[in-house]
Parts: C-alpha cells; structure tokens; sequence
C-alpha cells in the first residue's frame, strides 16, 4: 500500500481505513467570516422564511455556518444535501457531532440533512439529526440529458466516472468496447494527478477509449452537451463503485435513454432503478461483460428508458415540493417551472459570491418588513 492510498484512504477503497477517515471530519472548523467575494454553490429556495440549500463545500455544511452568524436572529432553514454514502459508522457519527455543534452555534437556525438513502435516514435520526429523505439525483435537470437516438452507437458501454480506485473501472476490462467520461480530482497534487492518468490509459484494453481531451498531467472537463452527445454513442451506462454517493451519471444515463448495468452499491443511486432499465451484476468483469451483453440484446427504445425514469422521479420530486411547502407553512401557485414549488436551479445549486446571496437575502428582508403591517397598539 503506498502513500498515496494512505493519504486518500477513502478514495482509494482500502479496507477498514477507508471507512474510518470519516472520523477527520470530526476535526473540521466551520468557516466563518469569509470573504464577500467567495464564490460559492447554493440556492435560495424561499425568502419566507429563508430556505437555504448550501452544497458541502466549504466543509463542513458549505456557507451555513457563515449565513447563519451573519443574520442571527433570521429563522434560518439550511438545506445540506449528502455527496457520498453516511452509512458508515465514522462517518454518520462525524455529522451528527457536527450538526450538534451547528445547533449550540446558531440555536435560531435549521439545519436539515438531506438523506439519499432510508439507511442513511434512519441512521442519522438514532444520532439526534434532523434528517429528512430526499434523493439527490430528482435534482438533476432532465433538459439537459436528452435521447439522441439518430447518433450512431460505437460502444457497447460507457463509464462516467473520475479516475480513483474507489470507481472500479478494472471491472470493464473485458467489455468488448467502452467508451469513458472522466476528471481527476481537483485537491490532488500534479504528481498523483500525473500518476493517476498515466497508469489509467497504459491499462485501456484495445477498444476502450477515453473521450475527454487530456493534457500531459490533467483531463479536460466535458460541459453536459458533450456528455449527453457521449452517451448517445454507448448502448448501455455502468455504474461499478461499491460506495459512494447517489452518483449523478446514473441518472444521467437513464435520463439520456440509457440502460444500466450497476454493481451493488450503498450511496442511492438504485433509488430510480427499474428492472426493465437496470441490471444488477457480480462484482466481477465476466459478470459486467455480460450483463453489457444482456441489456444491449434487449434494445430498449432510449424514450421508454427515460419515461420510464421520469415517472419515479416526478414521484419523489412531489413529495419534496410537499416538504417545502410545510416548511413555509404554505402552498405557492406554480411558475412557469411547473416540476417545482419553488425556484428552481439544476442539482439546486448556482455559483455566486456571498455578496450576491446575502444581497438578494437583504432585499428580500427589506420588501418582506415594508409588506408588513406596523404592530398594533396593545
């Protein structure tokens, strides 16, 4: 085992410690006082009462730490969405301690953790959360992944998926062709990055390509047109972890008319799975290659793998406009969005400086107190 493993132990699977660095998230100190030109990912899902959806990063709730000491006396209600799997003893306990510690700092605001899996939910609730189930890839934005069943199909699989350990790519070594989507994570050091991608192309069996352009020690991002465009040249989507979070591109690929042939997995990217549209397989290369096989024969027409997508998704996406609506204590009519009870941004996030989210916070305040009739005299 190298130092590189040791250093990512999560990341690079390794056993028993790889679930144990959940625990250095106990040692994490909430960001606070950060600059107004930080940008940030978040959403304001209601200005009444504020409703915030703050993504993970700045660890370890993203800006709600920061949100809630700037306006201590706003009845707060943070949204934390989960990236990667909690059923995992380090790292459920880290949380909880965690959300304990945002209770006792900011005792006027909510923080709600927003759980992808029922073991997750149930779990984080033992621990004293306030947790509520919502599975994060209804988030994901439908337009944006589209069949495009006129485009010719060169691959019988393709993998959407960084390159770690954690992503088991090994495991489609014997698919006859295989096309990947890839990036390499940003915290890495040039030279594990270099490591990394080096030892990942000298190991591409003969018909496996990397679709991304690469730089000597870098992979260069696809924007979600050119995914949509690379699934369409693959029969079948693969999904090969065996822990991690919901995982976006299982959707994704769903979405974009795609079957999936998944290995068993904790995280909850099984929540929209159909058996007529996913195939769980071994965690062996035989097996993938032939559950690869087994759905390409089936040759799903890409409309009915995405109807039949959407038909669950637009179930659990009602139930979550339920839930906004009773933590506003009101319905509200529909937009022009009408998938939605609330504005909506896709996997409910926007970049934007903390100067711009607490200017559109303050405005709202401001038009909320002019509305509101002045106390009457007792």
């Amino acid at each position: 085992m190298g130092w590189d493993a040791l250093r990512n132990p999560y990341l690079f699977d390794v056993p028993v410690l790889g679930d144990l660095s959940g625990l250095v998230e106990l040692f994490v100190r909430a960001p606070r006082d950060l600059p107004p030109e930080t940008i940030v990912p978040g959403l304001f899902l209601s200005h009444d009462p504020p409703i915030f959806c703050c993504q993970p990063r700045p660890k370890p709730f993203g800006v709600a730490h920061h949100m809630a000491a700037r306006y201590p006396d706003v009845p707060f209600i943070f949204l934390h969405p989960l990236t990667h799997s909690l059923e995992r003893a380090a790292f459920a306990v880290s949380l909880a301690v965690q959300h304990r510690r945002f209770r006792t700092a900011h005792p006027r605001a909510r923080l709600i953790v927003l759980a992808n899996t029922s073991g997750e939910e149930r779990l984080l609730r033992g621990l004293g959360v306030d947790v509520h189930p919502a599975p994060q890839n209804m988030f994901v934005d439908e337009t944006m992944y589209v069949p495009m069943p006129e485009q010719p199909r060169h691959f019988d699989a393709i993998y959407n998926a960084q390159i770690a350990p954690i992503k088991r790519h090994a495991l489609a070594r014997t698919v006859p062709s295989c096309a990947y989507v890839t990036k390499l994570f940003g915290t890495w050091s040039p030279r594990l990055k270099r490591a990394q991608l080096d030892r990942f192309v000298r190991s591409l069996p003969r018909g496996h390509v990397i679709l991304n352009a690469l730089t000597p020690d870098d992979v260069v991002p696809m924007d979600h047109v050119a995914v949509n465009g690379a699934m369409a040249s693959a029969h079948v989507g693969l999904c090969l972890s065996r822990i991690e979070g919901a995982m976006y591109a299982s959707i994704e690929y769903l979405l974009a008319g795609l079957p999936v042939v998944t290995t068993r997995s904790k995280g909850g990217r099984d929540h929209f799975s159909h058996p007529d549209t996913t195939l769980v397989v071994d965690d062996d290369p035989r097996s993938v290659q032939d559950g690869v096989a087994a759905m390409k024969a089936r040759a799903l027409p890409p409309d009915y793998v995405r109807t039949t997508t959407l038909r669950l998704v637009t179930a659990e996406r009602e139930r979550f406009n339920a839930f906004i609506d009773g933590l506003r204590g009101h319905a509200t009519e529909r937009g022009t969005d009408g998938r939605w009870s609330f504005p909506y941004s896709h996997k409910l996030s926007r970049y934007a400086s903390l100067a711009d989210f607490e200017s559109e916070l303050t405005a709202a305040l401001s038009a909320q107190s002019t509305r509101r009739p002045p106390d009457q005299p007792g």
